[in-house]
């Protein structure tokens, strides 16, 4: 019979000494998806930006025509 080598806290989670390997993977597929979270993120914002400038028109001025008498009177 052998016995655990395996260390225990009061909480019952491994001890970082003896989870040390685990560790290891833990942070290399952490890694990987922050990485692939950011490649996302930044995708979405392209993707978003993108559809913004080609389905709006880049001058607001243009869809408000009645503005512009107002703000000549108001800079007056």
């Amino acid at each position: 019979m052998t016995m655990l080598t395996e260390k225990f806290d009061a909480y019952g989670g491994v001890l970082p000494e003896v989870a040390r390997d685990r560790r290891e993977t833990t942070k290399a597929s952490s890694l990987v998806l922050s990485r692939v979270g950011q490649y996302a993120f930044w995708l979405l914002v392209v993707v978003i930006l993108s559809a913004r400038i080609i389905y709006y028109p880049a001058n607001p001025a243009s869809e408000f025509p009645n503005t512009r008498p107002a703000v000549h009177a108001a800079t007056r």
